[in-house]
């Protein structure tokens, strides 16, 4: 008893030592007594630096008698043997008549008893947990008698991951990550990790835990957050084996309970093998692109960064992975693919960055041919050229899928906050349209909240309702556009100030692109404020805390603006659900001030009930069984006054008499069969721990993408038809019936996410007045896991000689469904035990050395076994035993399923020779000659069948019909080179200069190279030969190569000089630069005298044809074309790589330029005195 009231005293003490004094009260502090939430009539607020919580309210949690002397101003709250008294005001406190002094007094704040939390300073030693991200205080009773009575058993870990992270060979490269168990601070007394051999993982349950050994597993404390391990070299498997090189595992992480609580064990975590000692590096920052429209492989770019050092790096494989197949795909499945499931990318230069482009023919991993519609993820191999180094497997790249839109990605460049309307007219979007638009009709602009923009993709844009979305018609321009009033956010709520938002662009397809859509980038969060004039309150929020039948039954909180400087006070207004569609400014700043709650002060948010007199904004008194929806008014001041704002709407409350109806809690769920309906799906809960209001309860299963939406309004109008009614009375575990329903009314189903929810129906005073449970169960989707089948036709092949399992290539055809299989493990069974081997033997092979394992891949599988593969009586895989193989199909749950044996195999040796692999051809050198082709394979892995190798150079046009018959009739020895075995990987330059056919290698042909293994048994049938090369062709030698001229070189005189322009060659790929020279008209200029001019720098060097200016002359004196007349040349410089002679052209005129003459102007005169002539004497006019 008495450790129940520590537990909350710890509380009241230490949470504001664990807070910083400079909290504010605009984030919620939210207290939990044993994981329950403690809902008080009044926040916790801040006082002096010091959190203020509600007395009466945890004292009543807590089952203690609280009484309050109202003369004396003092409560005393009684709890078995322990007495606590607290005066109002005073700093001086009791507990059992022990005085203790508080920080800040007990103090009364709008009508309720509020205490300091530090309170009794050394009285405490009760676990309190603090999260400074949620504000949440956590507090744990060592008895579990707070919150709702019943700890109970922890739940698991909600995640496990294992990785690979070091090259030592041992404890040290793993790493194991995982997500607390969420009932963590009351259930969880520590975590224990488990390293299990793959191959065991199977049969780890729970049970078995109980008997490994306390050095074989690793102990964690609980922290209050996910938690990672680094293991150490001494660290050892639940076998007690130490953790080593080559071997497959699996983690496990068990949550123990406290007290006599049960344990709760994790599902394992992926599979990691790890990798020798010695090992290359990997490739990192691979990248994986979308570049063209073939519908194949020609459509992936992968890029990559290679390691600083890759000198012990023969080349880099980049492989292709479905998405769906990656949890299984490891560096052992990727040096086990078939060289058809990979392109080769060789080291080239000194470039950081490599990039290869796959072909028409490449195959992913599954051995299917790359296509559209396909998920797919990219890995790079590093390939050692050495046998003491093992090869290094690089992280996924990001998944992507190739379409087949060539539609471009907009370009968001701006968003930004631009007005104060208070809905989308404030956010203008400013963005780069697609340079073709052809294939569009227009664009559509997405506004997403920023908590939800990371999971926001393509697929849920295209899935967006139209009235939430505004959509742009395509213009020649660039787009700078305001949304409109009505705009909304993807989920269809109205865009409002003090919601932080992203902004997202779609390119809508047209035509024959229709449905292939693009995405942009998201935008950069912006938040709208009333940054112009009133701020807008943000975050409303009401709940229903008592049952007074009027308006102290409604708690309102809201965070008021960041800046108040121009308000005066805010005003709460209550508006009846039916009218708040219509509820805007002008109808709020009309409410009677008898119709609304005036909070008058600003500087902190508000979180309280209303009075019992609150009406709503019509005048009716609030009361049960109306639906409304709360408005805050911001009201202005100063050069504001008579200026308002109004908040969007909180959600819709139904007041109802609901404290006296308990809810259910602890809602768990499971899948427990392969029925497809209700039947595999398993309900837990606790019910409400006083039942006598509380007539039955009602099991809701609820789709997960509503369930954030399910409330008590909804679960109210529930259907019979789609809800399992539960008798009170006990806790309740059971499946339900075949036939039940979601409540939607849909037939429960697999592959559906759902939640459940608990309805505590009321009886007798309280009819109609339900309770829904807190909270709802985790996510669950039901899937066939029992329903395991036997994979068919199991057939084997003696493919080497090695004598061992490397010789035993085994396939099968992939069961007809795999979803509920994990794996595969293949069974090698001596043919005198194969008549009796069945599924309980097979189960019985736990030791993961007596069988191979394979992952599903979603394909059917063909695979050699490892040189180190045991047949099931853990004997070494060899020649001239007969053998039978078994594939055990090894389910996700507790069943397994076994195939029927292959035929009969018995390995023996074989006299062919091996093909090479690794085969590639390279250019070294610039001779012009057969030597400049280097040529490099791997060698075979048993050369003792090899008496020797015959490279052999074919043209690409005939490399189709070479076969080994044509390879074994090339005699010549001047027709190909030959290399004898050395024991290590070849790579030379070729010694002869004929090709297969005997014609001299030239600069004109492309070529492949192959190589013939040669049997040393001289048999020409047990000669092999290998894959063809990359092309290659012989550059010719650059000394001898010149470059054209350029044409069309036109030549102006005038003003500003002499202008300058020409055609480039069609053919300029060995042109470096070029160079104008101007010559004074007259002076001969030969290509020794321009190549001179241009290494004098007395030559205009130009990169193109554009017009230029030339300044100067050949003699590097300046131009002056009103005097001189001049000849232009123009010399194309070449590379010196590919070619080393330069080409120069003819010679074009540059005229004299003439200045145009200036007429002269002659200045006005000043105005003469105007002069009246003298009248002359009248002279008759005579007409004749």
């Amino acid at each position: 008893m008495r450790k129940i009231w520590t537990s909350f005293l710890a509380v009241i003490l230490v949470v504001p030592l664990l807070l910083q004094t400079t909290a504010h009260a605009d984030s919620a502090i939210n207290v939990y007594i044993d994981g329950s939430p403690l809902k008080t009539d009044q926040a916790p607020i801040m006082v002096q630096g010091r959190v203020m919580l509600p007395l009466r309210a945890i004292f009543e949690a807590l089952n203690a008698t609280v009484k309050w002397d109202q003369k004396a101003q003092m409560v005393t709250a009684i709890k078995g043997d322990t007495t606590i008294v607290l005066k109002i005001k005073s700093k001086v406190a009791t507990i059992n008549n022990q005085a203790v002094t508080l920080d800040v007094p007990a103090q009364s704040i709008k009508g309720r008893t509020m205490v300091p939390v530090r309170f009794v300073s050394e009285a405490l030693g009760q676990e309190v947990g603090w999260n400074s991200k949620t504000k949440r205080v956590t507090i744990t009773s060592s008895d579990n008698s707070g919150g709702n009575g019943n700890v109970g058993n922890p739940s698991a870990v909600s995640y496990v991951t294992l990785r690979d992270n070091g090259s030592n060979g041992d404890g040290r490269d793993l790493e194991v990550s995982f997500g607390k168990s969420l009932n963590e601070a009351s259930a969880v007394d520590h975590y224990r990790v488990y390293i299990v051999k793959a191959g065991n993982a199977s049969w780890f349950n729970l049970s078995a835990t109980g008997k490994v050994s306390t050095g074989n597993y690793s102990t964690l404390l609980p922290t209050g957050s996910d938690q990672s391990l680094r293991l150490l070299s001494s660290t050892r498997d639940v076998d007690g084996a130490v953790i080593k090189a080559n071997q497959s595992y699996v983690a496990f992480v068990l949550a123990v309970g406290k007290g006599n609580a049960t344990n709760a064990l994790s599902a394992a975590s992926g599979t990691v093998t790890l990798d020798s000692g010695a090992s290359v590096a990997a490739a990192t920052n691979v990248k994986a692109s979308d570049v063209s429209d073939y519908g194949d492989g020609r459509d992936i770019s992968v890029s990559f960064t290679r390691p600083q050092n890759d000198s012990n790096i023969n080349n880099y494989r980049v492989l292709i992975v479905k998405t769906k197949d990656v949890s299984g795909f490891n560096l052992s499945t990727a040096n086990n693919a078939s060289s058809q499931s990979y392109i080769i990318v060789n080291k080239s230069g000194s470039n950081t960055s490599l990039k290869g482009t796959l072909n028409s023919n490449s195959r992913d991993t599954s051995g299917e041919i790359i296509k559209n519609g396909v998920a797919y993820t990219a890995y790079v191999l590093s390939v050692s050229n050495s046998s003491t180094e093992s090869n290094k497997l690089s992280s996924g790249s990001s998944s992507f899928t190739l379409n087949a839109s060539a539609i471009s990605i907009p370009t968001i460049t701006q968003v930004r906050d631009q007005s104060d309307n208070g809905d989308g007219r404030d956010l203008r979007i400013s963005f780069t349209k697609l340079s073709d638009e052809s294939k569009i009709s227009g664009y559509r602009v997405f506004v997403v909240k920023a908590s939800d923009y990371a999971n926001f993709n393509l697929s849920k844009a295209n899935s967006v309702s139209s009235s939430n979305y505004t959509s742009f018609n395509k213009k020649n321009y660039n787009f700078d556009e305001s949304l409109s009033s009505s705009a909304r956010d993807v989920d269809g709520a109205t865009i409002r100030t003090g919601v932080s938002y992203r902004v997202f662009v779609m390119a809508v397809g047209s035509g024959s692109y229709t449905g292939n859509n693009t995405l942009s980038s998201p935008s950069s969060a912006v938040t709208l404020s009333n940054i112009y004039s009133v701020g807008m309150v943000t975050n409303i929020n009401v709940s229903d805390v008592y049952d007074n039948n009027d308006g102290r039954d409604l708690y309102v909180s809201y965070t008021r603006p960041s800046d108040e400087s121009n308000i005066s006070s805010y005003r709460i207004l209550v508006v009846k659900t039916s009218n708040a569609g219509s509820f805007n400014l002008s109808k709020a700043t009309a409410v009677s001030g008898y119709n609304y709650y005036t909070q008058a002060s600003v500087g902190s948010n508000f979180n309280q009930a209303l009075a019992s007199g609150a009406k709503d904004v019509d005048g009716h008194k609030i009361q049960n069984g109306v639906s409304y929806n709360v408005f805050v008014l911001s009201v202005g001041k100063g050069s504001y006054n008579g200026t308002y704002t109004l908040s969007a709407k909180s959600s819709s409350i139904t007041l109802s008499n609901n404290y006296t109806v308990g809810k259910a809690t602890n809602i768990t769920v499971n899948d427990i069969s392969d029925h497809n309906d209700g039947r595999d799906l398993e309900v837990a809960f606790t019910r409400a721990s006083d039942e006598s209001n509380i007539s039955n309860y009602r099991i809701m299963v609820v789709k997960s993408s509503n369930a954030g939406s399910f409330d008590l309004a909804k679960a109210n109008l529930v259907n019979s038809y789609n809800y399992t009614e539960v008798n009170k009375g006990g806790n309740y575990k059971q499946s339900l019936s075949y036939n039940a329903r979601d409540v939607d009314g849909n037939v429960i189903q697999n592959g559906v996410n759902y939640r459940v929810f608990v309805l505590s129906v009321g009886t007798g005073s309280y009819a109609g007045n339900n309770a829904l449970s807190l909270g709802s169960s985790s996510t669950i989707t039901l899937s066939y896991n029992y329903n395991v089948l036997p994979v068919p036709n199991v057939t084997v092949s003696d493919i080497g000689d090695n004598n061992d399992g490397r010789d035993l290539e085994v396939f099968f055809n992939k069961a007809s469904d795999e979803t509920s299989i994990n794996h595969y493990r293949i069974l090698v069974v001596k043919s005198a035990n194969a008549g009796s081997f069945n599924l309980t033997k097979a189960n019985a092979v736990n030791n993961s050395s007596n069988y191979t394992q394979v992952a599903k891949r979603g394909d059917n599988i063909k695979t050699a076994l490892s040189s180190g593969a045991r047949d099931v009586d853990g004997a070494t895989i060899r020649n001239d035993v007969p053998y039978r193989v078994f594939v055990l199909s090894v389910g996700s749950g507790n069943n397994n399923a076994l195939s029927q044996g292959s035929s009969e195999i018995t390995l023996s040796m074989s006299n062919a020779a091996e093909e090479v692999i690794g085969l590639s051809a390279t250019l070294e050198g610039n001779t012009g000659s057969f030597s400049d082709i280097k040529v490099s394979f791997n060698k075979v892995a048993n050369e003792n069948k090899i008496s020797e190798y015959r490279i052999l150079i074919v043209p690409s046009s005939s490399i189709g019909n070479f076969k080994v018959q044509d390879a074994n009739n090339v005699t010549v020895a001047d027709n190909y080179t030959r290399v004898a075995p050395r024991g290590s990987n070849v790579s030379q330059s070729l010694q002869n200069s004929r090709d297969a056919y005997g014609n001299a290698i030239n600069t004109d042909t492309t070529y492949q190279v192959l190589v013939l293994s040669v049997a040393k048994s001289g048999n020409p049938a047990d000669n092999t030969l290998s894959r063809a090369s990359n092309q290659v062709r012989v550059n010719p030698n650059p000394d001898t190569v010149s470059i054209p001229a350029v044409s069309d070189v036109k030549v102006t005189s005038d003003a500003s000089g002499i202008t300058v322009s020409f055609t480039e060659p069609a053919a300029k790929q060995n042109i470096a630069e070029y160079a104008i020279i101007a010559v004074p008209k007259g002076t001969a200029l030969d290509l020794a005298t321009a190549r001179s001019a241009y290494s004098d720098g007395k030559a205009l060097k130009v990169k193109d044809g554009a017009a230029q200016i030339v300044t100067q002359d050949v003699y590097g004196a300046p131009i002056n074309n009103t005097k001189l007349e001049y000849d232009i040349y123009v010399l194309s410089v070449p590379n010196m790589i590919n070619a080393k002679i330069p080409a120069l052209s003819p010679s074009y005129s540059a005229g004299l330029y003439v200045p145009p003459v200036q007429p002269e102007v002659t200045p006005p005169a000043s105005s003469p005195p105007v002069v009246t002539p003298p009248e002359q004497p009248s002279v008759p006019v005579t007409t004749q």
